[in-house]
């Protein structure tokens, strides 16, 4: 569906894929607070802490599946019958984390992250170019991996995935740029939210996981959500970017000192 949209709404309204993720459910809460409208959009009906998320003036959730074309579309339909008008904003923030070697990696696993992660992006982009038709202006956000800028063992298949979304990043920016609209990236380090607590269960595989970062910690949703926002605001010269938030992962080699040889 393509709407005509002459001039950007105020408030913007914000179309978030991922709602009942860590992430998703962060951006939704920081937008919400900046007075924005918000489409929330998961497979699933919404977690208690979504609850203020409904059927109301400023915000919308929609139970839809974006990893295919029509239920990308089905998200922004949904949008634009209640709002009367097309997303100006979107953040893609639907994914999953599954890691294992590539020798152990069956094709239902890799078709599941490439879904999960690459498809959704796809096709909710293409619904959301399609909702935007020929009207000036927007942004889009969406998230990758530092797996997707340094080889890290065992993640293989999202580090396809997610050098997948970083590419089309940078095609779309090319697209869409001579209408203004603007698309990014973030890259992130492990950050904790329910989706990656797997990784940081007991006090041994937090120390495991957080040694490997220069800052010396995870990240937290509240400062990706504030970035994501960042890269939303209307008034900015970015496109075609992706930024690294990964506490100098991807940036910065410790310095490790040799053990003597006796």
């Amino acid at each position: 569906m393509s709407v005509d949209m002459s001039s950007d709404p105020s408030p913007p309204l914000l179309l978030v894929t991922g709602a009942g993720g860590g992430i998703g459910q962060g951006v939704i809460g920081a937008a919400l607070a900046r007075g924005w409208r918000v489409a929330a959009v998961s497979r699933r009906p919404p977690e208690p802490s979504l609850a203020g998320v409904s059927d109301s003036a400023r915000s919308l959730y929609v139970v839809a599946d974006v990893s295919t074309a029509d239920g990308a579309a089905a998200a922004f339909d949904a949008a634009v019958a209640h709002f009367g008008e097309a997303p100006s904003r979107l953040c893609h923030a639907a994914g999953n984390v599954k890691l294992g070697p590539i020798e152990r990696c069956s094709e239902d696993h890799w078709r599941q992250v490439m879904a999960a992660n690459l498809d959704s992006a796809f096709f909710t982009l293409q619904a959301y170019g399609r909702a935007r038709g020929d009207a000036p202006g927007g942004a889009a956000v969406l998230f990758s991996s530092v797996a997707a800028r340094i080889g890290t063992p065992g993640h293989a298949a999202v580090a396809a995935a997610k050098a997948g979304v970083e590419g089309l990043v940078r095609a779309l920016a090319a697209d869409w740029s001579p209408r203004g609209r603007r698309i990014n990236a973030i890259a992130l380090g492990l950050t904790e939210t329910p989706m990656t607590e797997g990784f940081t269960r007991g006090e041994r595989s937090r120390q495991a996981v957080t040694v490997q970062y220069p800052l010396a910690r995870l990240g937290r949703v509240a400062e990706t959500a504030g970035w994501a926002m960042q890269l939303l605001d209307e008034d900015s010269w970015m496109t075609g970017q992706v930024l690294s938030l990964d506490g100098g992962f991807t940036a910065v080699r410790p310095l490790v000192r040799a053990t003597p040889t006796p």
